[in-house]
């Protein structure tokens, strides 16, 4: 490989939840990697920053506000990406919420509905609109687990009940999509140093920069020929 020759030159990324974080690391790294990125988030005007930083260092991109619990948001992120580049080659699914920290007997089923319609309601309705414009074409649909997609956590169970939801959907995605050339992978990181992780008030020593996450996403995208990679755990090395 060149020095010069970047790794996902031309490709169409969809980001969600790209306007900060481990969404907007994903969404960066894309950009400087040649792939035209769709920065996608409810908050608008910061999806626009993270645009405007990708303009600013000759690479391409725009901002759709899209909210991921609502199906016709969703349907319209899609239609304007698709309309705007004419396809779409890679899409991750990544925005998502906490859900607290409290036992499972002390939350409220409101708060249960709000973790499921935006980490898996939202993950769903992303990853379908995704997998109906790969049909023709293939692609890389990567979806945002977590470490506590793949072991549970004390007061950690709405989010645990939601991540590890999202691995078996992108399973049974995975399956399905053999068939029209679509890889689904999913991505489980441990804990990583985003605007999340700071609201929460947890204390963790030596989080992961969301761009660790961002390398594992580009590898994912990657993936080519008779391969495919079901999950991606990405640990904290805890070094002092």
């Amino acid at each position: 490989m060149k020095e010069t020759e970047r790794l996902l030159e031309n490709k169409i990324a969809v980001v969600t939840g790209a306007s900060s974080g481990i969404g907007k690391a994903i969404a960066l790294r894309f950009s400087s990697e040649g792939a035209r990125v769709i920065v996608s988030s409810r908050n608008l005007s910061r999806c626009e920053e993270v645009v405007e930083k990708i303009q600013r260092d000759n690479n391409v991109g725009v901002a759709i506000s899209c909210d991921v619990r609502k199906e016709e948001d969703v349907k319209g992120l899609f239609d304007q990406a698709v309309s705007e580049y004419g396809g779409i080659d890679i899409v991750i699914a990544n925005a998502g919420i906490s859900g607290g920290s409290k036992m499972i007997e002390e939350h409220t089923i409101e708060e249960w509905n709000q973790v499921m319609e935006t980490n898996l309601t939202g993950v769903f309705l992303t990853a379908r609109e995704a997998y109906r414009r790969m049909k023709k074409c293939g692609g890389h649909l990567i979806l945002m687990s977590s470490q506590a997609g793949v072991e549970g956590y004390a007061k950690k169970g709405l989010y645990c009940a939601t991540k590890f939801g999202v691995r078996g959907l992108g399973h049974a995605m995975a399956e399905e999509g053999r068939e029209h050339k679509i890889i689904v992978s999913t991505i489980c990181p441990g804990t990583v140093d985003t605007p999340i992780l700071a609201a929460s008030n947890t204390k963790v020593k030596h989080p992961m920069s969301p761009d660790a996450i961002a390398d594992a996403a580009v590898y994912l995208a990657r993936q080519r020929g008779n391969s495919m990679v079901r999950d991606l755990i990405v640990e904290r090395m805890n070094l002092g």
